[in-house]
């Protein structure tokens, strides 16, 4: 059986703090996060900020084989809001585990979380598995 790649989501991300909704695609004066398991939220935000980080990526073309994409994140901080391609997932629990197949595209894609400031913890994991279509998803 050949193995089937998948994209890590665990590097390259932007974070900003916002009193207010931010439309996701006009924000992200930020700063660079290079990696997603070291940020943590700064404390200096008072109650009503949450923070938002961002990131952008593709997905490569995978050929002669039917697949699927399943969205898989090891933990994030209690509360943590999804957003992908502008699709709101709402607060997630984690891990997560989600067939998102009809929310990517090949290119141009935007995952964001929104962490409301009186969450603590950490992010873990965060990977998009190429699947077989016929295959459950753990």
């Amino acid at each position: 059986m050949t193995t089937l790649p998948y994209i890590t989501l665990n590097t390259d991300w932007r974070c900003d703090y916002f009193e207010l909704e931010p439309s996701l695609y006009e924000f992200m004066d930020g700063f660079d996060v290079p990696v997603l398991q070291s940020w943590a939220f700064d404390r200096r935000m008072t109650e009503g900020w949450a923070a938002w980080l961002q990131r952008k990526f593709d997905v490569p073309p995978i050929e002669d084989v039917c697949v699927n994409f399943v969205l898989h994140i090891k933990s994030a901080p209690p509360g943590t809001q999804l957003i992908l391609n502008g699709s709101d997932f709402g607060a997630i629990p984690t891990p997560f585990l989600f067939d998102v197949t009809d929310y990517i595209t090949l290119e141009d894609n935007l995952i964001a979380f929104r962490v409301p400031c009186e969450a603590g913890g950490a992010f873990g994991d965060v990977r998009l598995r190429v699947v077989p279509c016929a295959s459950p998803l753990d």
